[in-house]
């Protein structure tokens, strides 16, 4: 029982830093600098998260269509990119 229950333990520990987050799970497969711009393009072009957030929800871009509703995953992408 002991065994099982540290092996649980140790899995939980190697599980947690392996979770990805909205950028990485939702945006980094466009901006990657060939088909949208990547992260280091738009750091570049927008100087805070909230400038990002407000050009994210203007965009003319129909792929960004179902993004500019969800102003929480724009928001967690932003703050991911500006840590």
């Amino acid at each position: 029982m002991r065994k099982v229950l540290s092996a649980l333990a140790l899995a939980a520990l190697f599980a947690l830093p392996a979770s990805a987050g909205v950028w990485e799970t939702q945006c980094a497969g466009c901006h990657n600098g060939s088909l949208a711009p990547s992260k280091a393009q738009l750091k570049a072009k927008f100087k805070s998260a909230k400038a990002f957030v407000e050009a994210a929800k203007k965009s003319p871009n129909p792929m960004m269509a179902p993004f500019k509703s969800n102003v929480k995953a724009l928001e967690d992408a932003a703050k991911e990119l500006y840590k």
